[in-house]
């Protein structure tokens, strides 16, 4: 980590935080139990973890794809996301792997850079796919993008996995594909903690825009959700 600059381990940290705080139940944001706990004594020694110099195992490996920006304007977030799934993957590998058809396989993780385009993200989608034979395409920041990760994933019949990107359209009836998973909250569900944690403080009335699509208020939540 000498390397690597401060303010990028500074985000990276932000980023694991609030990763951990929204994708986490809890009874202010979620509207589910929790039947399972992270058991933190039981993850692997992380005391040689350095992403500027990641140890990637190679062969017969669960093979995952970064697609995110790792140059262009926004290159900071294709350096973010490396560092935490890298960690992630330093920790399961740690631990002996995943077991997969009673074999255990280690995680290798590899770039994808799709520059913030549309057309580079299909092409190195498509290379991850043909040439690296990934078994999932991660990402990614900006939701346009994302769709091109969908539709390709769904092309070649491997795992896509949205993390960060947020749109609505992504799982529409139109572009919804069996091959996409969602770990984080849509506009919906956000739209509906913020004014349900506020109702609870005793505040008053307060309006929340979200986006151009989702609104609502501490007293008027979306329909089919509530509290409980």
């Amino acid at each position: 980590m000498k390397s690597i600059g401060r303010g990028i381990i500074v985000l990276a940290c932000i980023f694991s935080f609030f990763s951990l705080t929204a994708f986490s139940p809890s009874k202010a944001m979620a509207f589910t139990t929790p039947k399972d706990a992270f058991v933190v004594n039981k993850m692997g020694d992380m005391s040689d973890f350095d992403p500027n110099k990641p140890v990637i195992p190679t062969g017969d490996t669960i093979k995952i794809a970064i697609v995110a920006s790792f140059s262009g304007p926004a290159a900071i977030n294709g350096q973010i996301f490396w560092i935490c799934v890298q960690w992630a993957a330093h920790d399961i590998n740690k631990r002996g792997g995943i077991l997969v058809d009673g074999k255990k396989k280690l995680v290798q993780v590899i770039k994808a850079d799709h520059m913030g385009k549309p057309d580079q993200a299909k092409k190195i989608c498509e290379r991850m796919a043909l040439e690296e034979k990934v078994h999932v395409l991660w990402g990614t920041d900006g939701s346009h993008l994302m769709k091109v990760i969908n539709q390709t994933a769904e092309k070649y019949k491997i795992i896509a996995q949205c993390s960060p990107s947020l749109s609505d359209e992504l799982y529409d009836a139109t572009n919804f594909t069996r091959y996409s998973f969602l770990t984080t909250f849509r506009p919906i569900r956000s739209a509906a903690a913020l004014p349900t944690i506020t109702a609870k403080s005793g505040k008053k009335k307060r309006n929340f825009t979200l986006s151009a699509r989702t609104t609502c208020s501490a007293t008027s939540l979306p329909t089919g959700l509530n509290t409980a």
